[in-house]
């Protein structure tokens, strides 16, 4: 995290020379930056970002991301409304458990295995 986007190019560069040295390969599709400036309440430009030869993918601020297992915006908003008026976490969990729930109806397995789905499959997504 930095204060402008100048900064934030000198810590990709730094991720990016880390990554050399230590031959670890950066992700590129993986990659996701996003700024906001509070004080004029708009997105930063971040187009002339550069990580090794390519550029990071751009959130803008108002979609959610995954940071620290928990989906939010850049401004730390876990209750940003909707449309459907859903959190986005609460939209994930929903989407997950329910998709879950589609692949075992009808299943084969016995319970014992079900039970080792559930907590394997479905546990983890709400933590």
């Amino acid at each position: 995290m930095t204060t402008n986007v100048h900064d934030m190019n000198v810590l990709l560069a730094c991720v990016n020379s880390y990554c050399q040295w230590a031959g670890a390969k950066i992700n590129m599709g993986k990659t996701e930056v996003t700024g906001y400036d509070y004080k004029r309440k708009c997105p930063l430009d971040l187009s002339i970002l550069q990580l090794g030869n390519g550029k990071p993918k751009t959130v803008m601020p108002w979609d959610p991301v995954k940071y620290l297992g928990v989906r939010l915006t850049i401004t730390g908003d876990l209750t940003f409304e909707r449309d459907d008026d859903l959190t986005f976490e609460r939209d994930y969990v929903r989407k997950k458990t329910l998709d879950t729930i589609k692949q075992l109806t009808k299943h084969m397995c016995h319970p014992q295995q079900i039970h080792w789905v559930v907590q394997v499959a479905i546990i983890p997504i709400f933590r």
